[in-house]
This record gives structure tokens, C-alpha cells and sequence, in this order.
């Protein structure tokens, strides 16, 4: 049997594997229903106050909390246990989500506001530290080979629930029966995570630790370290984490700036802009299928100098493209392009943030790079919206289309000199 034929084998395999299936469909479940939560959040929001500012409340509450969270996030899941940890966090967003619906249910509007601020805080807390804790148990659950399909089937399945949630599970609630209901029905999803989450096999053993006097902070403090030094010390650690999280703020202000796009420079309903997006989706599936069948065509940094190439190409593509109202004919390829690059980059890189490091550190090392991620996203969005303002959508995305090409042509460089000593493999 040749390689790719191995490949496609093992990815069948995944849906005979239960205890895959099991966190897959728990994730499935637990994203659908936070994603719902912060969209009926923004809107109960907007309908008590009709002021723009506090419904970015409800944003940042979202965005600071990632990061805050993902600090110390893997050095929780390390110490406690992945399962513990996510069990503990599937049930915390519930109760997260229960007390939206109750605060938004009988609550004054005041009080009731303060309510959803604090259940988007607690949710989005919560959430960082359930996916450290899933990306680091994947390789415990699935076999080497079964690595690129399984991490691009979450990924997709991610993106599925998230647009689930906001484009179809929220809206139809709130129409039904208003905000609160969203709350009460996440809430039942994340309880149904939580059970599926038990039946999960337990975590390999966890090393002993110290239990003298200050041990404990001295502990916490040195497994704080641990991931970022994993990350320093290793050339292509550091490389991949680095490069995920271009393209993850890349990825992040080109979302930001779609709306704007579609409404100013495509001729279309500025709520067509999910919709649109849905190329990409399939897209990003496609690249997890090339990825499957030829991962051994390329080393993991030629796949991601690959990825970003196409990326930033597209993007280029897509500002030079777009001046004219109602041309979709080069739009929706363009965007199925774009998932396509964007799967090479971020399959490949959750793979190496699970395969390389020890498994001792596998937590500390994935939450690191969030961590990295959701710091390095915040000035960018700041200054991508007010820069489009000033400047025009296109020339902003025209930008970062060359930032990320820049990116690629020097991983691939990186890629060849790895290449030649053997460092990648």
C-alpha cells in the first residue's frame, strides 16, 4: 500500500474510532452554542441601549479574555489533566450560558446587561482553556498517521459550528422567542458536551509534583515558562508558531474588512457577507483533503511557506480584483482559493505544535502559541478598520496580501536550509 492510499485508510478509520467521534461531536456542540451566546449577547445588548459603543462591549469581552485566559491556560491543562480540565470547562460554559438566560429572562435591564457581559467573559474564558486541552489530548486518541485528517476535520467542524451558531442557530432563536432563549438552549449543548466529554478515556498518567512550601507557586511559575521555552528553544517550534499566528491576525482583520468589501466593492447586502464565506469553507475542506493524501510530498515548513504564498496571492488578487459592483465571477474562486492556503498553514502547524514538543509540555506549548496568537490580533484589528477608513478596503488588503507572500518566500527559504540538515523531519 502506497502512502497516499495509507493516508485516505487512516482517515476512514477516524469514523470507526469512538473516542474521536466523541470529542468531535462535544466540540461540535460546545462551539455552536458560545458562538450563539455572543450573538444574542450583542443583540440583547443593542435592543436595551441602541448605542454602538456598548455593543463593542460585548466584543471586547469576547476578545480580552482569550488572551488573559490562554496565559495560564496550558499550564492548567498540563498539571490537572486535559479530560479534567475540559470536562470542568464544557460545564462552566454551561452554567456560563444558563445564567445568560435566566439574567436576560427576570433580570432588570441594568442588572441583565451585567449579567451578559459576565456569561461572555466566563464563556470565552472557558473556551481557552477547552482548546489546549482537546488539541493536546487529539494525539493520545488518534494514531500518527491519523494526525493531518483528524485536526482537519476539527478544524472544519470549528468553522462549521461557528457560522452554525451566528448565521442560523442564534437568528432563529431570537426570532422565535428572543435572546433568552439562546442562553437556555447553549446551555443544554454545553451540558451534552460535558456528558459526551466523561466518556472520553482517562489522560495518561501526570508526572508527580513537588508539595513542599511554596512549591506550588514556584511549580506554577516554572510551568508557565515551560511552553514559551519549548517554543524558543526549538528552531521549528518557533518558526511554526510564528507563522500560524500571521496567519491567524491575517485571517482575523481580512474578516473584519469583509463586510465592507462585499457591501462597497461587490454590490451586495452587507448581510450576504457570511454567506460568502462559505467558498472558503470549502476551501479549507479541500486543503485538509490535499493535505491528507500528500503530507509526505513536503516537509511541514514547505506546506506552510505553500499555504502562505497562496494566501497572500489571493488576497493580492482579491484587492486588484474587486473595483467593480456585482463581479463574482473571480470573488467566490479567490475565497475558495484563500481556504485552501489557509488549511495548509493552519492543519500543519497544529500538527507540529502536538507532534514536536514533549507530551509532558504539549499543552503549555499549543496555549503558548493562542496566546501569541490572540495578543498579536489586537492591534492589528484596531488599526485594520480605521486604516480601511482612511485608505480604502483594497489597498489594506493589498497589504496584508504582501505581508503574507513576504512571510511565505521566507519560510520557504527557511524550509530549504531545514531541509538540508534534516531539521525538519
Amino acid at each position: 500500500m502506497d502512502i497516499a492510499s495509507l493516508r485516505t485508510a487512516k482517515a476512514a478509520d477516524l469514523f470507526r474510532n469512538r473516542s474521536f467521534l466523541t470529542l468531535w461531536v462535544a466540540q461540535f456542540a460546545a462551539i455552536a452554542a458560545i458562538y450563539s451566546l455572543g450573538l444574542a449577547g450583542a443583540v440583547f445588548v443593542e435592543d436595551q441601549t441602541h448605542s454602538s459603543s456598548q455593543t463593542s462591549l460585548v466584543i471586547l469581552s469576547a476578545v480580552l479574555p482569550a488572551f488573559l485566559g490562554s496565559l495560564v491556560a496550558g499550564t492548567v491543562v498540563d498539571r490537572w489533566g486535559r479530560k479534567r480540565v475540559l470536562v470542568a470547562s464544557v460545564l462552566a460554559r454551561g452554567l456560563a450560558a444558563l445564567a445568560f438566560w435566566g439574567g436576560t429572562l427576570v433580570l432588570p435591564p441594568g442588572v441583565a446587561m451585567v449579567t451578559v457581559y459576565a456569561a461572555t467573559v466566563a464563556a470565552t474564558a472557558f473556551t481557552q482553556f477547552a482548546t489546549p486541552a482537546e488539541l493536546a489530548m487529539l494525539p493520545d486518541l488518534v494514531d500518527h498517521e491519523s494526525l493531518v485528517p483528524a485536526n482537519a476535520l476539527l478544524q472544519i467542524s470549528t468553522l462549521v459550528a461557528e457560522g452554525l451558531g451566528i448565521v442560523v442557530l442564534s437568528p432563529l432563536l431570537i426570532k422565535l422567542s428572543g435572546p433568552p432563549a439562546v442562553g437556555f438552549v447553549s446551555g443544554l449543548l454545553c451540558f451534552l458536551a460535558m456528558l459526551l466529554v466523561t466518556s472520553l478515556p482517562p489522560d495518561p498518567a501526570l508526572p508527580a509534583r513537588s508539595t513542599g512550601r511554596g512549591s506550588l507557586w514556584r511549580d506554577l511559575r516554572q510551568d508557565f515558562a515551560a511552553g514559551w521555552l519549548t517554543i524558543t528553544r526549538d528552531r521549528l517550534l518557533r518558526l511554526v508558531a510564528i507563522q500560524a499566528t500571521l496567519a491567524a491576525t491575517l485571517l482575523l482583520v481580512l474578516l473584519s474588512l469583509l463586510p465592507g468589501l462585499v457591501a462597497r466593492h461587490l454590490g451586495l447586502a452587507t448581510e450576504s457577507a457570511p454567506l460568502v464565506l462559505l467558498p472558503g469553507g470549502l476551501g479549507f475542506f479541500l486543503g485538509g483533503i490535499i493535505l491528507s493524501r500528500s503530507e509526505a510530498a513536503l516537509s511541514r515548513p514547505a506546506w506552510i511557506a505553500t499555504g502562505l504564498v497562496g494566501f497572500g496571492a489571493g488576497l493580492g488578487l482579491l484587492a486588484a480584483l474587486s473595483g467593480q459592483e456585482g463581479r463574482l465571477w473571480f470573488f467566490l474562486p479567490l475565497i475558495l482559493g484563500i481556504g485552501v492556503a489557509l488549511a495548509l498553514v493552519i492543519i500543519t502547524a497544529r500538527v507540529v505544535l502536538q507532534e514536536r514538543p514533549p507530551a509532558k509540555v504539549r499543552g503549555r506549548v499549543i496555549a503558548a502559541q493562542l496566546a501569541l496568537a490572540n495578543a498579536a490580533a489586537i492591534l492589528p484589528l484596531l488599526l485594520g478598520g480605521s486604516l480601511a477608513d482612511r485608505l480604502g478596503i483594497r489597498p489594506v488588503m493589498g497589504a496584508l496580501g504582501l505581508l503574507a507572500l513576504c512571510a511565505g518566500i521566507i519560510v520557504a527559504f527557511q524550509a530549504r536550509a531545514m531541509k538540508r540538515t534534516g531539521y525538519a523531519e
